[in-house]
């Protein structure tokens, strides 16, 4: 049965100016009044909550007393409705009745500045992490020195930068979109029907948000994505065009095995590394344009002899049965420099270039060697690279309209011809070759000597 309580304890004239609530307990911990304040926030009638503990309204977070003496501290208050209400509380101590009184004081709306200013920081927080990672990307980015390196690196970054479970790069070339770098759980199950992952979004130029494999049937439908996603094991995805000054490079996509939210810092976030790696790529990409065209002859336009070797690295050693490097030396030159300038000398040879390179393959290597000495080097299906030879020989002997009859141009040719049972060494191949040359033009010129192991042999 509850105590009977003073009427004056019911509202506490002090208590009451600070829009507090009082609840009143015996030394048991049980209520036996609360004023109206309490009432009103618990949306509930006295009647309901004297007689029951405190702790079923009240749950502190450190008790209201210690060896100190009374204290405040931070408390939830409960309602029966399910009210939950964030107070201070306080006691006023122990009346000679024996009646503990606690003054309680709503901090709702300190608990909702706190929460929102928490979330603030934590904003500041993120935005402060991503322009760290921006920054280190941007340094990463600029040390790169090939594509693969930026595409790896792009993953790497973007990994990091969204928690993602998986990341692919895909950069453009001339036979399309390619994957380059990372992962794509997508890759196995992709709809034959569709381009290559990642082309819509490089052709579209917008970061694509994927919250659910039904998001990505709704994207595009009628082809199976939704269960691409889910074979793939796939929840969500963002996916980010690479450009660089407008023109389109590739597409980065991180992949999510977990339900994935995305915030509104996302988009940009994903843009900026993008374009970073594309930037960078474009960078590397203009760089070897302008190399290359250094290793070109000015007179003929064909590669030097540095720039013969790494295209045929890049183009030839992969695979071949056999390989025949011909070296190429005109016979008769001098006498057209002498007699006609340097000019006809160099429309010459000019036009000894493109007969050379309508005589071999688009795939086969051709340079300009130095003077008026040329290189190619062709994949041939056996260990006979002769006919190609001979072939280049009788090209260069076909007579020339802007010569006097009284000049003939003919070719003294080496041969060798190896065969794929290691990497071969292009500057001893070359320098077989050029003995072999030599071994023609000591044998009156206009012929193919081709190399025997590597000793000269007529061929």
């Amino acid at each position: 049965m509850p105590l009977p309580v003073d009427p004056a304890h019911r509202e506490h004239p002090m208590l009451g100016l600070a829009t507090c609530g009082l609840i009143s307990i015996d030394r048991a911990s049980m209520i036996v009044d609360a004023n109206a304040q309490v009432l009103t926030w618990l949306n509930c009638d006295r009647d309901e909550v004297v007689g029951r503990p405190l702790e079923t309204l009240l749950t502190l977070r450190m008790p209201l007393a210690d060896s100190a003496g009374d204290r405040p501290t931070d408390a939830t208050l409960h309602g029966t409705s399910g009210v939950v209400r964030p107070v201070v509380v306080g006691s006023f101590g122990v009346d000679d009745c024996g009646v503990e009184r606690i003054a309680v004081y709503d901090v709702s709306a300190r608990s909702a500045f706190n929460l929102g200013f928490q979330g603030a920081e934590a904003k500041t927080e993120r935005g402060r992490q991503r322009l760290q990672i921006l920054l280190n990307a941007a340094v990463g980015f600029g040390n790169v020195r090939s594509e693969l390196d930026a595409a790896e690196l792009l993953v790497d970054v973007a990994q990091r930068a969204f928690a993602a479970s998986a990341v692919s790069v895909h950069l453009g070339g001339p036979d399309g979109l390619s994957q380059s770098a990372g992962v794509n759980p997508l890759a196995a199950h992709w709809p034959a029907t569709l381009p290559a992952t990642g082309t819509a979004t490089m052709l579209g130029g917008q970061v694509v948000i994927i919250r659910s494999p039904d998001d990505a049937e709704s994207y595009v439908p009628g082809v199976g994505m939704r269960e691409a996603y889910r074979a793939g094991g796939v929840h969500a995805a963002i996916a980010s065009p690479m450009r660089s000054h407008g023109d389109a490079v590739g597409s980065m996509v991180c992949y999510f095995d977990h339900p994935r939210e995305f915030d509104e810092e996302a988009v940009p976030l994903a843009e900026a590394l993008s374009n970073q790696a594309a930037q960078a790529i474009a960078r590397i990409r203009l760089e070897d344009t302008l190399r290359r065209a250094a290793m070109h002859d000015e007179v003929t336009g064909l590669p030097n002899r540095r720039l013969i070797e790494e295209d045929v690295t890049r183009t030839l050693l992969q695979g071949f049965t056999a390989l025949s490097v011909i070296f190429i030396d005109l016979d008769g030159f001098k006498a057209v420099n002498d007699l006609l300038g340097h000019a006809a000398g160099d429309a010459l040879l000019r036009e000894i270039g493109l007969r050379l390179r309508r005589t071999i393959r688009e795939s086969d290597v051709l340079g300009r060697f130095g003077g008026d000495e040329f290189i190619a080097v062709a994949a041939v299906d056996s260990i006979d690279g002769a006919a190609l030879a001979d072939r280049i020989r009788a090209a260069v002997a076909e007579p020339y309209d802007e010569l006097p009859p009284d000049l003939s141009i003919t070719a003294s040719v080496g041969l060798i011809t190896v065969g794929n049972d290691g990497a071969p060494v292009m500057d001893q191949l070359i320098r077989a070759a050029d003995h072999a040359m030599y071994a023609a033009k000591m044998a009156g010129g206009d012929r193919v000597v081709a190399v025997a192991g590597m000793e000269p042999a007529a061929a």
